[in-house]
Order: C-alpha cells, then sequence, then structure tokens
C-alpha cells in the first residue's frame, strides 16, 4: 500500500538515479481536458481543499492533492449512524480507516472489536511512507446510494484502548500516520485493485507484521482470515462492487487552482455513468503494480491518489530548501511516462510536469498539478493525485477481469 504524506513540507523520502528531462510546454494551461459532470446513486462528490482544521495555519499543516470524501459508518444493526467528512480517497490500499477522534462517544462505544481468540484483533497498516495502528472493528458502511450488504471490518487508528504499537510494527519505519494524520483527514478510504489488505499471506502466517491479538498485557503478532481482515468497501456492495472511477477535472499547470471538485464514481461498466468506452486498460500485477517506461527507461511503478505527488528519482533535479523531499527545479519540465497494456505493449505517452515546489506552496492552492518528490520506495515511480487531474481513472478489483486477474486501472 501506498499513502503520500499531505503534509506540505512533509513527505516520502527516496534517492535518485540519472533522469532526462525537457522544458514543459504551455506552463499556464490546463495539464488535460476537463471531465465531464457525472452524477447518480453510485457517485458521491470529491473535493480536493483546505479542510476548516488548518485554514488558519500556514505554516506545516496546510494540505495539498488530499481528494476528500464524505463515508457514513453505522453500527451493526443499523444504529447508530454518523457521516465522517473529509475522509481521504485511497486508490493504492485496500480497507476502511477511521481515527478515533473523528467518531463521536455514542458510535465509538457501538462498533464491536473484532477478537482474535480472547483478545482483540489489531492491525498494522502498512504504507510506503510509514503505518497506521489501531484496533479493528466491524461497522457497516455507506457511501451515497451504496451500502455495504452486512458489517465489515474496518480498522480504527489511535484507539486508545489498545496497547501502544509493539515494536515490530513501528520499527517497520516511516511516518506513524495514527499519530500524525489526525487534522489531515479523518480517515483513510482505501479503494485499491486488492480485495482485502492483506489477504492469503495473513490469513497464512502471523510473521507479516501486520495483524496483532492484543489484550492489556500487549500484543502478540496474529494470523487473521479474510473474513476479519480490513476490505475494499466497494467489494462489499450489493452492486457496483467490482471497483470505480475517480474523476478530477484538469487544473493550470504549474502553480494549479485553490481547490478542485470531482466524483468518485461507484462500479465499472455496470450503468451508463460507469461505462469505460474507449479506455485503455492496464493490467496490475499481484502487489497491484504495473510495467511502464519513464523517458523510455523501464521502470516498475504504480497510480495511486494517496500519494499527494509524483515520487519518483530524479537525478540532478534540485530539492526545496525548506522542504528537502520536494524538487524545486528552476524551471517547470515534463518527463514522458507509458503503461504496460495487457498485449505487453505499451500505451500512449503521458506528459508529467514537475514544477517548483516551493513555489506551488507560497501560493497555498491545494490542487497542484506539477508537485514532484524524492522516491518513496527507490526504483519505483508513484504517480499519485496530479496524474489524475484532468482523467477518470478506473481501478478494477482483482478477480473482476479475465484479462486481468489480479485488477486493472483504465482511462
Amino acid at each position: 500500500m501506498a499513502l503520500g504524506a499531505a503534509l506540505l513540507l512533509g513527505a516520502c523520502g527516496g534517492g535518485g538515479t540519472s533522469s532526462t528531462t525537457t522544458p514543459a510546454d504551455s506552463p499556464g494551461a490546463v495539464n488535460v481536458p476537463s471531465v465531464p459532470v457525472v452524477t447518480g446513486a453510485n457517485v458521491v462528490p470529491v473535493s480536493i481543499r483546505q479542510i476548516s482544521s488548518n485554514t488558519t495555519n500556514t505554516t506545516n499543516t496546510l494540505t495539498a492533492n488530499t481528494p476528500y470524501v464524505t463515508v457514513t459508518v453505522c453500527a451493526p444493526g443499523g444504529s447508530p449512524c454518523q457521516s465522517i467528512p473529509d475522509v481521504l480517497v485511497d486508490t493504492g490500499s485496500a480497507g476502511l480507516r477511521l481515527f478515533s477522534a473523528a467518531l463521536d462517544s455514542t458510535l465509538l462505544s457501538a462498533l464491536p472489536k473484532i477478537s482474535s481468540g480472547s483478545s482483540t484483533l489489531a492491525a498494522c497498516a502498512q504504507f510506503a511512507s510509514g503505518y497506521a495502528w489501531g484496533s479493528m472493528r466491524q461497522a457497516s458502511v455507506q457511501m451515497g446510494g451504496e451500502a455495504t450488504t452486512t458489517a465489515i471490518p474496518i480498522q480504527l487508528m489511535d484507539d486508545a484502548t489498545l496497547p501502544a504499537a509493539p515494536s515490530s510494527c513501528s520499527s517497520q519505519g516511516g511516518v506513524d500516520f495514527a499519530s500524525n494524520f489526525y487534522g489531515i483527514a479523518n480517515g483513510i478510504l482505501g479503494v485499491s485493485n486488492l480485495k482485502y489488505d492483506c489477504g492469503s499471506a495473513c490469513a497464512r502466517s502471523a510473521s507479516t507484521g501486520v495483524y496483532y491479538s492484543c489484550s492489556s498485557s500487549g500484543c502478540t503478532a496474529a494470523t487473521a482470515p479474510t473474513s476479519l481482515q480490513g476490505i475494499n468497501p466497494i467489494a462489499a456492495f450489493a452492486t457496483d462492487n467490482n471497483g470505480s472511477i475517480l474523476a478530477l477535472p484538469g487544473v493550470p499547470l504549474p502553480l494549479g487552482a485553490p481547490s478542485a471538485n470531482g466524483a468518485l464514481i461507484f462500479g465499472i461498466n455496470t450503468q451508463a455513468n460507469n461505462t469505460l468506452s474507449d479506455a485503455q486498460l492496464y493490467p496490475l500485477d499481484a502487489a497491484g503494480n504495473l510495467a511502464l517506461t519513464l523517458n523510455g527507461k523501464a521502470m516498475s511503478g504504480f497510480v495511486d491518489s494517496g500519494s499527494n505527488g509524483y515520487y519518483l528519482d530524479l537525478s540532478g533535479v534540485p530539492t526545496c530548501s525548506q522542504a528537502a523531499s520536494f524538487y524545486c527545479p528552476t524551471q517547470s519540465f515534463s518527463l514522458a511516462a507509458s503503461l504496460q497494456l495487457a498485449d505487453a505493449s505499451f500505451g500512449p505517452v503521458q506528459s508529467l510536469v514537475i514544477g517548483n515546489a516551493q513555489d506551488m506552496f507560497q501560493t497555498q492552492n491545494t490542487a497542484l498539478p506539477a508537485l514532484g518528490g524524492t522516491a518513496a520506495i527507490a526504483g519505483f515511480v508513484d504517480l499519485g493525485l496530479p496524474f489524475f487531474y484532468g482523467r477518470s481513472i478506473a481501478t478494477g478489483i482483482e478477480g473482476a477481469n479475465a484479462s486481468a486477474p489480479n485488477g486493472y486501472l483504465a482511462y
């Protein structure tokens, strides 16, 4: 799973390899055409903006490229319920993870903990740039006119009833999202190509570092059957459950716009408003990665709305003096990326524009289409939220398409 930190002055770390760059064309133009407005019961609005808790802070908690939706969570049986705004849409992970502080006390006490033997099941969700520790609870999930058919496992991050994260979780390194991400978002909605957040690996082995059995005296590594693991909520819908489409408008290059509004559409080719028509299909491997070329060089990567920028190795491109994890070139430039299709050929070349992050931050815009930073995973290309601007990108869930058994992207 991959999740880029949404702090302007903190992001994924990485290294560098050689890369050829060319000046970006039309730096004041919209990078790609705007996407059509989509409505329906299987659609929820997506907003990229400063949330109210950050509007008075001009230092280190302003967000960039953070797509928010509202998720309604109910206790098993349908009551009580609470609509939780400002949940980050993450196409790079699977499962709903909410902060305990975002839930009112009535709902918090009504969400039953999931048992692991005589103890409580907890999860150490693993992201490219950190981890999130919390208990596993049962809840029904609603978004727009869609709802899970039964209560599903969700993670309650920063749950005060749990012991502290064991060292086998915290030693994985990176940002402790459960402690540091609240205020940036009220939770993470994982809608990747994977159905479960760990799958058969965690069902077979306790050594994955993901699931734990916790009592008042501490936590020990545990197995977890898929029925108790975090699940992509879309996969638990009665209909429109084979994937989703994140549609965002184009925004001006390179400095972006104050905000942007789009849509998260449930289902792929199940209704008139989620038909792919002429979209190209890009199959993913079992880890959710894809093959691509960057300026003609073969690489691996992933497309991830939970990362707030393009994160990749770029040798010779200066980083920012005030935000060393981001690139600050003197002039915006473009990279040529091409993703591998199902027949092993490569699709149309996509232009990735990298601009001066510090110049973008000074605008206090939240929709930044040219934000780039150093690689979260050395050697991998993370095509984050900027890649979505001006596109409707479908994420197909594993098992839903015979030609792409591990899931796919399409746009």
